[in-house]
Formats: C-alpha cells, structure tokens, sequence
C-alpha cells in the first residue's frame, strides 16, 4: 500500500444521501465501490487537531466538493473498529489519506481519504462487506450546517 493509512484510533465520516438511509439507519450499499471503480471517499476528522467535533465537522462540510444535502448525512466511523469487524471477512479493507490538491474552484482538503480494498460492486461479496462497515456506523451528523 503506497498511501498512508489513518491511524486506527481515529475517525473519518461520509457523506452519505438519503437513498441509502433508512430513518436513523445506515444501509451498506452507501460503502461500495463507484459505477467506474472509484472507492469511497471519507474525511479523517483528527486531521483537525485540537478542535472539537462541531468545528471538525465544519471544516469538513467547508472543504467538500460535494453538493450536500440537508437529507443527507456525515455517518462517523471508527477506523480501528471497523478495519476489525470488516477484516474477519475481508482482510483486504483499509482507510487511507488521499488529500486533495487545491483547483481553481477549490481549497485543498488535506482530510480527505478512501476506503480501499473494497470488492468490485458487483461481486457477490460487495453487499455483505458494504452492510458490514454500515454496522459499524457509530454516529451520524446533519450534512449541512445546524446553524
């Protein structure tokens, strides 16, 4: 692996909209692997050091490059916890910083990240390792700012 790996005792959140969100309920098929093989992204919280959660999470929402929605949600993992769960099945999982480099119409996101290693969509096992990382969704967050 040439990316650096976020540290296990931290935690990253994805945005996640509301067709794959059932009430409070995270469903698996927000983690698997994009139409064109793209990895899911996720934004390491710890980066920002120092700050508490609502101002991680304000940076995060800040740097996006996403049109979030006030349907949707940041779903929080532990990194540690679900690389555990996950890697019983599939040994392959992992989470690792892939910053993004500033453009014209963006800031850089320094927090950004994916999570790699994931089956191809659709393999048999895509489901079941997407339904996995959703059990181990601890938290979710509003997508857009509460204030």
């Amino acid at each position: 692996m040439t990316a650096d790996r976020i540290p296990d005792s931290d935690h990253v959140v994805r945005y996640v909209g509301r067709s794959n969100i059932d009430g409070e309920v995270v469903l698996g098929g927000a983690f698997l692997r994009g139409a064109r093989g793209q990895d899911p992204s996720v934004n390491w919280l710890e980066y920002f050091a120092g700050r508490g959660k609502p101002e991680q999470l304000a940076e995060v929402r800040r740097l996006s490059r996403l049109n979030m929605r006030e349907s949707g949600r940041l779903v929080e993992l532990n990194v540690g916890a679900t690389k555990e769960y996950v890697q019983s099945e599939y040994p392959q999982l992992d989470l690792v910083k892939t910053p993004l480099a500033a453009t014209a119409e963006y800031e850089a996101d320094p927090s950004h990240g994916d999570i790699v290693g994931l089956p191809d969509a659709a393999s048999t096992q895509a489901s079941l390792i997407g339904d996995m990382i959703a059990e181990c969704v601890h938290a979710l967050h509003p997508a857009l700012s509460e204030s």
